[in-house]
């Protein structure tokens, strides 16, 4: 998988605000906040942490399975491009997900 870098670089100014760290990682480059990924950038869009209970990301055509045939329960891979008007609000969520996690050791 190649990274999307229009689609990385937008991600990385809606991320702006936090501290995060950037990290090469499923072969797409992942954001970290507190050691977590909140969401990685690759060549067909985002890898998106989301809540248990986020039905309008689950539902969404443009969302599938992180891995398909393997359930990840809180990982959504998600077709986007950099220039989608909804983008801040699903990054939103992934950092609003993170931060309800423990920072790591």
């Amino acid at each position: 998988m190649a990274i999307d870098h229009d689609l990385a670089e937008r991600v990385r100014s809606l991320l702006g605000h936090e501290v995060t760290s950037e990290k090469s990682m499923f072969g797409g480059l992942a954001f970290l906040i507190a050691g977590h990924m909140a969401v990685a950038v690759g060549d067909d869009g985002l890898l998106m942490r989301v809540g248990p209970g986020a039905e309008w990301i689950t539902g969404d055509p443009r969302a599938r399975d992180a891995m398909p045939g393997r359930a990840m329960r809180n990982w959504r891979s998600f077709s986007i491009a950099a220039d989608s008007s909804d983008l801040a609000e699903l990054v939103a969520h992934s950092v609003e997900q993170v931060k309800m996690l423990p920072p790591k050791k």
